[in-house]
Order: structure tokens, then C-alpha cells, then sequence
């Protein structure tokens, strides 16, 4: 059985909904729900087969590849990597920076660096670390709890959107990785599963939007997730991967 873990998050619905049902999953491979940063611990500390990674983790080591047409990314706003503050990034001196995440901190140093040219005291975030938001204290808050508090705070900057206006590319946030022995048939099917999720995710929309009071779940997972990783996105990972490493 081959060990697969995947981002515990909303934007994974459509992969969930399709893996979860599948008999083809169910009777091959065991599930694990991670954080992001779990996600990466997992498959490099030999606890996973297959793993969505965060590109935060990349490059790759030796041993492991990219696999599959599905990934994690957004064009022009994602809604769930967000800088929040109570003031203007001009006026920002300390941003804490979410544990869950390893591209989104990236991200956020790439354009303070690159782009904004800003400097930031980078802290290191606990488990409630959403509180400590105030004055020149800001934070980069990832996944379901980035959808609860986006519209908490006077200045919500978009990860996604902030990269977009500044490389013209769309935000990849993690990608399928795969040890190199696993078994290719087994990718193949895997990737088939993946490809029925997200044709598939208007009905995940619409099964779902009842845990989401006050939230467009179908905006969300058709128009600010992006699921193809395509030839633009992987020009998009090479450009974050050459630019965190000047970091």
C-alpha cells in the first residue's frame, strides 16, 4: 500500500472528493491528511510515497520527482496566502511568518526583497500567533484560516495577486511529488483520479457549501484555485525556485 499525503485544507476538496471515493485509491494506498510543511516532512522523512509538496521545499533531493498534471496555484488571487495587517506594508517592520507554510514564507521574501523593496523582521509564529497582528506586526496566515480572517484586518495583501503583478506568471503553491520507485502505472491511475476531482469540482462546490456560511465555495475552487499544471506554472516554479535562492 503506498502511503499518500495530502494538504488537510479547502483548496484540496476536489482532490479529497476524488481520492477518497476512488476503489482504486481505496484498495492501493493510505491517505494522510498534513499541513503543508507536514506534507514535505513526510515524503522526505521516508513516511510518504507520494505528497503534494509545497515548492517552498524545493529543490528536490536526489531520489525524487514531480509527477502528474495537478498542482496548487493561482493567477490573480488565491484568498488563502495572505500578508494581514493593520497598516500599510510601507509601515510593516515585523511580519510573522505561518509554520504550516514553506512556499508562502518564501513568497513573502521574494517580494519584500525583489519587488517591494522592503525590509521585514521575520518572526518565527506559535500556535496562535493570529492574535499577535497589530501595529507594525503583521503575519502570513495560510489555508482555511487565511479564508476566515481575509477580511479582518484594514490591509489584506494576496500572495498570489502581489506575484502575478510583478512576474506576469500565476502563484504555484505545491505540486505532486513522488519517490522515484514508485510504480508508473500506479502514477498513471493516480493522475486519472486527480484529472475526475477536478473536472469534477463544481459538484464538490455545491456538496460542501453548506460548511461554508458566508463564503463562495464555487468561487473559490473554480476561479481562484488553479489545478493544471501547465508550461507557464512550471516557468513560474523555476523563477520562485532561482529567486529563493538569492534569498
Amino acid at each position: 500500500m503506498y502511503r499518500i499525503s495530502l494538504v488537510s485544507y479547502s483548496n484540496t476538496l476536489p482532490f479529497k472528493e476524488a481520492l477518497y471515493n476512488s476503489d482504486f485509491i481505496r484498495n492501493s494506498a493510505v491517505l494522510q491528511e498534513r499541513n503543508p510543511a507536514m506534507c514535505a516532512a513526510d515524503i522526505f522523512d521516508g513516511n510518504a510515497d507520494i505528497a503534494l509538496v509545497p515548492i517552498g521545499a524545493f529543490p528536490l533531493p536526489e531520489g525524487f520527482e514531480v509527477i502528474g498534471d495537478f498542482c496548487l496555484a493561482a493567477y490573480t488571487k488565491v484568498e488563502s496566502v495572505l500578508l494581514l495587517s493593520e497598516k500599510p506594508k510601507e509601515q510593516i517592520s515585523k511580519i510573522i511568518l505561518d509554520y504550516q507554510s514553506r512556499s508562502s514564507v518564501k513568497y513573502i521574501r521574494i517580494l519584500a526583497e525583489k519587488f517591494w523593496k522592503l525590509n521585514f523582521e521575520y518572526l518565527p509564529a506559535d500556535d496562535n500567533f493570529e492574535s499577535q497582528i497589530g501595529g507594525n506586526t503583521a503575519a502570513v496566515i495560510i489555508g482555511d484560516r487565511a479564508l476566515k480572517l481575509r477580511n479582518s484586518f484594514p490591509y489584506k495583501y494576496d500572495i498570489a495577486a502581489e506575484w502575478f503583478a510583478y512576474t506576469g506568471k500565476p502563484a504555484v503553491f505545491a505540486v505532486w511529488v513522488a519517490k522515484n520507485n514508485v510504480d508508473k502505472s500506479f502514477i498513471e491511475e493516480f493522475n486519472k483520479v486527480l484529472q475526475y476531482g477536478v473536472n469534477t469540482r463544481i459538484e464538490t462546490a455545491q456538496k460542501y457549501q453548506h460548511l461554508y456560511p458566508g463564503f463562495d465555495l464555487h468561487e473559490y475552487l473554480t476561479n481562484c484555485i488553479d489545478y493544471k499544471l501547465d508550461d507557464l506554472k512550471k516557468e513560474s516554479m523555476m523563477k520562485f525556485i532561482d529567486l529563493a535562492s538569492e534569498l
